[in-house]
């Protein structure tokens, strides 16, 4: 079996390592030049500071510009960057470091803002791992950050604490980004995220209601999905008896049995859709008998053979992550990595001289598919091997399959 996942292994990173992940796209130098090019599209979770092109999608030689040779650069219809040298605040909203001081804590430094909005009021954004800036510009005020804060406030007599909200950013909206169809209270209701201050400012710039839900809609979100999924099982059963104690080991036979079960999967919004958890319920069924050895003595080794039974049915939880090669528009491959739980797993071993009734482990495992049209998938899962009598310290098994299974994505 093990030999199968190899081969499969094998095939599947072939295909992998021979994807294009490059996007038409253009880059501007520091001297002005314009370059059309095809750039890796990573979808940036934070804000890049460098990024990979290529000038012809043929050419097999990939280069790399930097934040320090490359004022702009942008992906066509999906993402954009503008290099900017502003004032940006470093405050920690962490609730454990939460500052106790209302005014923002500048740094000087040079970005690239993610353009959300371009017009007379452009909108950024400025990502990183532990904080999200907005920065704005238009053709009178140079690009500078949209103040937002959460600070502590402690209340000198009683030593109470509060948290407070320095909400400084309306007051610059409404002092530079307001005209005669937008309200004070429009501007008073507006809070520090993406999907709000893009409306706004789309509003601004005079765009329709058509152009602000395409706006938004075109940010990632995350997607959940259900499957039903149905396949052949390979499994293979050993039973350690402890040798000690007079038993000896005995190997069942492999079968193929058929499974089947649910997936539930949540793609998060970021890396472009790349990674994924998921959760599943698969039954699991395993029957067998064999020649199960007892030494009556250890002096003279007088060993006898007894007929044995082993029976086990459980149904499989697997808890996973998952992440996803795209290979076209409608095709893409996946590895995935995961725990399964055991539920009621039930199993029993029987012989002339042992009746035990057994409690399963769960076990670790992993995976690689192919997705169709996020609708069909296939993939072959191998679950690492677990002890179905975890409850029996002289006793142990390893219960191991490869599932072949084809999935069907109902919701």
């Amino acid at each position: 079996m093990k030999k199968i996942l190899l081969i499969t292994l094998f095939l599947y990173f072939s295909v992998i390592n021979a994807q294009i992940s490059f996007e038409k796209g253009y880059f501007i130098s520091n001297d002005g030049t314009k370059t059309e090019c095809y750039i890796k599209n990573i979808d940036w979770s934070n804000n890049p500071v460098d990024f990979k092109y290529k000038i012809s999608i043929n050419d097999n030689e990939i280069k790399t510009e930097t934040i320090a040779t490359v004022k702009e650069f942008g992906i066509e219809n999906n993402a954009a960057f503008k290099r900017a040298k502003v004032k940006i605040d470093m405050s920690d909203n962490r609730l454990e470091n939460i500052s106790t001081t209302k005014n923002p804590v500048w740094k000087e430094d040079t970005i690239f803002l993610r353009v959300l909005v371009q017009g007379k009021a452009t909108l950024y954004n400025y990502l990183s791992k532990d904080m999200t800036r907005f920065f704005y510009e238009t053709d009178n005020i140079p690009t500078e950050q949209l103040v937002y804060k959460e600070f502590l406030l402690v209340n000198d007599q009683t030593g109470a604490q509060t948290t407070e909200e320095n909400n400084y950013f309306k007051q610059q909206i409404f002092n530079n980004i307001k005209n005669e169809n937008i309200t004070e209270n429009e501007i008073k209701r507006l809070t520090y995220k993406t999907e709000p201050l893009v409306k706004y400012f789309l509003k601004y710039n005079n765009s329709d209601a058509h152009t602000i839900e395409k706006a938004i809609s075109s940010k990632n979100k995350g997607i959940f999905s259900l499957k039903v999924s149905a396949g052949v099982s390979f499994t293979s059963l050993t039973v350690d008896g402890a040798q000690s104690g007079g038993y000896q080991s005995a190997e069942y036979n492999n079968k193929t049995q058929p499974t089947f079960g649910l997936e539930g999967e949540y793609i998060f919004p970021f890396n472009k859709n790349k990674w994924s958890a998921f959760m599943g319920l698969f039954y699991q069924k395993y029957e067998d008998n064999q020649e199960y050895g007892v030494i009556y003595s250890i002096t003279d080794s007088k060993h006898v053979e007894f007929p044995s039974t082993v029976k086990y049915t459980g149904l499989s939880l697997p808890v996973g992550l998952r992440h996803y090669f795209f290979i076209s528009q409608n095709s893409k491959i996946f590895i995935n990595a995961f725990y399964a739980i055991t539920l009621n797993g039930k199993f029993t071993y029987k012989s002339k001289y042992i009746n035990l009734d057994g409690k399963a482990q769960g076990d670790f495992g992993y995976g690689l598919g192919y997705n169709f049209k996020n609708k069909i998938s296939t993939e072959i899962r191998y679950n690492a091997g677990k002890n179905l009598l975890n409850n029996y310290v002289p006793f142990s098994t390893n219960f191991s399959s490869i599932d072949l299974l084809l999935s069907y994505t109902i919701l």
